[in-house]
């Protein structure tokens, strides 16, 4: 039968209602396309600013160390303080402090002397201090976060020293206007020192062997270290004797963990009340918890993630040398983007005194 001359051609009602379909269709798997590939850039893009931010961290603190001065003008003294960020009478964070003297080339100490009358145009010694203290914010998602401080003076100066005793006041806070503000927003700042025994080829180990990594160090062995401050602050299995040099530790490892603001409010929070005995956490959006095996942070306390069901999450607790504590509903997880450094300290002396 032939058509009609007159006849229109076009699409039957069926035909119609499923090339929309079809149309559909597509746009949705175009928009996913699209939308996936906006999240990935977006994480890339966010890994690639805490990289670089890390990295910057990383760079200035790996130069300074590299040049610790080994001689008998020179000082390396690594310690743990704690603080009680949550109001509890318990000192349930602990932050390093590094104070060492390095050497320091004409060009910078030119800089540091710039506003001096005589400024001084030769290489000299200069006395540095790292430290972490908390954010000084009453903010609770913010408890859990650090700032990285970082001031320098030269070893002649008239100001106090770094390396005094009473440098630090009882808070753990320094003397006002020594310091300035590197970065905030850190989650964990870990230092790690190799003695002359320490085996770090295969990983660093945390004990009391002669194998075994130190996480505090005393150059002059003048008993510096407080013990009573954190569990950290002891010398590392088997240190010589002390002679006319500062003894060096023969590598550094510095382990930096940084998360960005616009990150922590998206962070997800407990759902109930976590005792110090729970090894279950139960969150509000499970999807938001990092994959098994990784690190989070609560209050003061770093945990493993383990086995997701649903909203319950595994843990191991008290990890990275913090307590396991109580933890109301409602605290913010904190994760972030993590960055190690190993750091060979170059005038460190092979000629110890076993």
């Amino acid at each position: 039968m032939k058509r009609p001359a007159n006849a229109r051609l076009g699409f039957t009602l069926v035909e119609l209602v499923i090339a929309t379909g079809l149309l559909a269709l597509l746009m949705i798997a175009v928009f996913s396309l699209l939308d996936g590939a906006l999240t990935m850039w977006d994480k890339a893009e966010v890994r690639r600013e805490l990289g670089d931010r890390n990295s910057g961290v990383m760079d200035l603190m790996a130069g300074e160390l590299r040049s610790m001065e080994s001689g008998a003008h020179g000082d390396a003294w690594f310690d743990w303080f704690d603080f009680d960020t949550d109001g509890d009478e318990l000192r349930e964070t602990a932050w390093p402090r590094l104070r060492f003297v390095r050497q320091a080339s004409a060009a910078e100490v030119a800089r540091i002397t710039a506003l001096d009358p005589e400024p001084k145009l030769q290489p000299a010694l200069v006395e540095v201090v790292y430290m972490v203290l908390p954010s000084n914010t009453d903010s609770l998602d913010h408890r859990s976060l650090g700032v990285l401080w970082r001031g320098v003076r030269l070893t002649s100066a008239d100001t106090q020293s770094f390396l005094a005793d009473d440098f630090f006041r009882r808070t753990g806070d320094p003397a006002p206007g020594s310091v300035e503000e590197v970065t905030g927003g850190v989650l964990w700042l870990g230092v790690l020192c190799a003695t002359q025994t320490s085996i770090v080829h295969d990983g660093w180990e945390l004990g009391d062997e002669l194998a075994d990594a130190a996480t505090a160090w005393d150059a002059w062995s003048k008993d510096r270290l407080d013990p009573t401050r954190h569990p950290w602050n002891v010398p590392g299995a088997g240190m010589p004797a002390v002679g006319d040099s500062a003894l060096l530790p023969r590598r550094v490892r510095i382990e930096l963990v940084l998360e960005r603001e616009a990150d922590l409010r998206r962070r997800t929070r407990l759902a109930d009340l976590v005792t110090a005995s729970d090894n279950v956490i139960v969150v509000d959006d499970p999807h938001r918890i990092p994959a098994r095996g990784e690190l989070v942070k609560i209050d003061g306390e770093w945990l493993e993630v383990g086995e997701r069901i649903g909203s319950r999450v595994m843990v191991k607790r008290g990890l990275r040398g913090t307590p396991a504590t109580v933890h109301e509903a409602g605290a913010r997880i904190h994760y972030g983007e993590r960055l190690v450094r190993e750091v060979p300290i170059e005038l460190y002396r092979e000629d110890w005194n076993l």
